[in-house]
């Protein structure tokens, strides 16, 4: 029995030893001195002086620190930008390429993480590898939705690259187009709970100050991914037209694909996508005969906020303008990306202007501004539905006409915030001056220039009585 357990113990201290040397190599002490050494200069970021203390480490003792794999990408990259022989370099991006593929060895957790990561530097440092750069993008999107801006941003834009190449048809384009898209939702939908989390904290007095910097930190990446979305749609806009539209989304696609929830999310989407035109005017390709079709199925299956938002597309081009404004209420109420809510409150408003309920359309209007700041869209709305109440409100035709001093106001107010809208505003501007009360009876009715006049009925807006402007 004794001679049984001086085995056992002698198998464990040899197993013990093999795990120590694999770990630490054949000279422990010197992988441990070098580890050592390029761990204090890549901490100061003297990546440069580093490499040769780390190469050492990476040939030999690779397993020895996660640190290895960590800081070897900033290592060799800065051996990349300082080497003038294109040898070296080349050989350089290749070691770059299998540090990567090291960690993954090692750490095969980190993945998604690391082939974002080699993705863009594969985009980067081998141009002429497009695709092999969009299939590893691809891989990396398949293991997890959770990457960075720049990230979503390359993989669109390799996508792009190989349909310019007549590699890719355009159907590839739009399929890694709703992939991009999909992906720029779900990690909004992360930041945007995250962002509501900590104001309610900062709004409660109970936020710390590490909670400031989450706080920060995911404002200044929620404003990355809607650059990237930004970006995206300037690069799809030439090629997504209704016409090319209809070869992706038809009848017989939607007969193929009506049971398939993902198929018909994005149809609804792409379809439903506004575009600016030259005069600034939105609009989309829900003219489409398929839309209806889709919403219908899409809503049946998936009654999410993206499927009531079509069914009140369809209502509201179906002049159905009280259930048009339900639909786009239940998707307000399910949708987490405040800007989409300030959308989906802003059609609200415009349904509401529709059916003549303008006290109802001017409430909506004023939501859909207080949840996008810098929104201009919503102050032009808000105008015309003012311009709508003329003859309304007041007791006389200076009163019922100055609701035109309270649209201008808007029409102002919206083109200082949101430059995008001033051409719009500025033609509004010159319509509705025409339209400001008689300056000649307004005078004989008591009303003289400069004064502050406060508008009746719902509107409750002060004016300044001017025809100077």
């Amino acid at each position: 029995m004794k001679k049984l357990v001086w085995i056992l113990i002698a198998v464990i201290g040899v197993s013990a030893a093999t795990q120590a040397q694999s770990k630490w190599g054949e000279d422990s002490i010197k992988c441990r001195e070098n580890l050592y050494i390029y761990y204090e200069l890549a901490k100061s970021k003297n990546y440069k002086d580093a490499y040769e203390s780390w190469k050492y480490v990476f040939d030999n003792c690779p397993a020895s620190s996660k640190n290895n794999v960590i800081f070897g990408p900033y290592i060799v990259e800065a051996k990349i930008k300082a080497s003038e022989d294109a040898a070296k370099k080349e050989e350089f991006k290749e070691l770059l390429m299998a540090v990567y593929d090291k960690r993954i060895e090692l750490y095969p957790d980190d993945e998604a993480y690391v082939l974002e990561r080699k993705g863009l530097d594969m985009l980067q440092h081998y141009p002429d590898s497009t695709y092999k750069a969009y299939k590893t993008f691809k891989k990396a999107l398949e293991l997890s939705a959770e990457h960075s801006a720049a990230f979503y941003n390359a993989y669109f834009i390799a996508a792009a690259r190989l349909f310019n190449d007549d590699i890719f048809e355009i159907v590839d384009v739009f399929q890694a187009y709703n992939v991009v898209q999909e992906g720029l939702e779900y990690n909004n939908n992360v930041l945007n709970r995250q962002i509501a989390e900590l104001k309610a904290k900062e709004e409660a007095g109970t936020i710390s100050d590490k909670d400031k910097s989450e706080l920060e930190k995911a404002e200044r990446e929620l404003e990355r991914f809607d650059d990237v979305a930004s970006n995206n749609e300037k690069i799809l806009g030439p090629i997504a037209t209704c016409d090319k539209l209809k070869l992706l989304y038809n009848k017989e696609a939607f007969e193929a694909n009506k049971a398939d929830a993902t198929w018909l999310r994005r149809a609804s989407k792409m379809l439903a996508k506004e575009r600016k035109t030259d005069e600034g005017e939105a609009e989309d390709c829900t003219d489409n005969p398929i839309f209806f079709s889709v919403a219908e199925a899409l809503y049946q299956i998936e009654p999410s906020a993206s499927a009531a938002r079509s069914m009140a597309i369809m209502a509201f081009k179906n002049n159905e303008y009280g259930k048009s404004a339900g639909y786009f209420k239940e998707a307000a109420e399910q949708e987490v990306d405040p800007k989409k809510k300030a959308s989906d409150y802003l059609r609200i408003a415009v349904a509401n202007q529709k059916l003549g309920r303008l006290a109802d359309a001017k409430n909506a209007a004023m939501k859909a501004a207080s949840l996008r700041k810098g929104w201009g869209d919503p102050y032009i709305v808000l105008a015309t539905i003012y311009a709508q109440a003329d003859g309304t409100c007041g007791a006389n035709v200076f009163e019922k006409k100055a609701v035109y001093w309270a649209a201008i106001d808007k029409l102002q107010y919206a083109r200082s915030i949101d430059g995008d809208v001033s051409g719009k505003a500025n033609k509004l501007i010159s319509l509705y001056k025409q339209q400001l009360p008689d300056k000649g009876v307004s005078f004989q009715l008591g009303h003289e220039q400069g004064e502050k006049f406060t508008l009746g009925c719902w509107i409750g807006e002060t004016v300044t009585a001017d025809w100077n402007i």
